[in-house]
């Protein structure tokens, strides 16, 4: 049986709404969907623009088999996902940035947001994978400070496809990589991440949490998905959160 989808005009954030639903028991694999957000997050508290019915806004609720320590991995694991699925269906040439984000002819087209929630017993937890797709807004729909660093499938293939059908094969994507991370682990999925590396090679800015800034070039996810980064003394850097852009391009194309 499909699992349900939960469909709405507009919400603050389908990853919130989803949170809740999952909080009270809905189930693997349920969908929640916006046509548009007022409040759509990106990683580390930024915002995701929504434009009515321009892109595809969902969240899909997660209760993986897996410890709590390999939840974070199920955001590269859905990278490759979007990533498999714009490839096959759309023709496109797809990079992956470290560590949320879909990028095509270098300009962010999609992103994604995985929070864990893991209070409680096993049987409580349950991870939400949220994904903003831009599939047919046009360069005047992004806001001016967007511009240079976004895309969408219709600008970048000028076709424009059915959100119905991306939602539907994006879901199954992503219930698939995460049943293979399960039963196969993270390695063959970091293999298919690291196919598609965008940052591997290039120096970046990393502003830590400690808000200090460090020169160092990418070295590509460790076995565990974290960046490895070497700065310009040789010190090699594991960077487990924090902001990430291209050094001296005022804040890189995923951004």
């Amino acid at each position: 049986m499909a699992a349900a989808i939960h469909t709405f005009s507009s919400l603050p954030s389908t990853n919130t709404t989803a949170a809740e639903l999952a909080a009270e028991g809905a189930a693997h694999g349920e969908i929640v969907r916006a046509y548009s957000q007022s409040q759509g997050r990106g990683r580390l508290g930024k915002i995701w623009s929504s434009p009515p019915n321009k892109g595809l806004y969902f969240s899909l609720i997660l209760r993986p088999r897996l410890s709590a320590e390999d939840y974070p991995k199920l955001t590269m694991t859905t990278g490759v996902a979007v990533a498999t699925v714009l490839e096959q269906l759309c023709g496109l040439e797809v990079m992956l940035k470290w560590p949320n984000d879909i990028l095509v002819e270098q300009k962010k087209c999609a992103g994604i947001l995985c929070e864990a929630h893991l209070a409680g017993d096993e049987e409580q937890r349950f991870g939400v994978v949220g994904i903003g797709l831009n599939v047919t807004t046009a360069r005047e729909d992004f806001a001016q400070e967007l511009r240079v660093g976004s895309t969408s499938l219709l600008l970048a293939t000028g076709n424009e496809y059915h959100p119905e059908v991306l939602l539907r094969h994006l879901t199954a994507a992503v219930l698939e990589h995460v049943a293979w991370l399960e039963n196969e682990g993270f390695k063959p999925l970091l293999q298919q991440w690291k196919k598609r590396d965008f940052l591997k090679g290039k120096w970046l800015k990393w502003l830590t949490h400690a808000r200090e800034i460090i020169y160092a070039q990418a070295q590509g996810p460790d076995d565990h998905g974290n960046l490895l980064v070497q700065d310009e003394v040789g010190v090699v850097h594991r960077v487990l959160s924090g902001d990430i852009s291209l050094a001296g391009n005022g804040g890189g194309a995923g951004e």
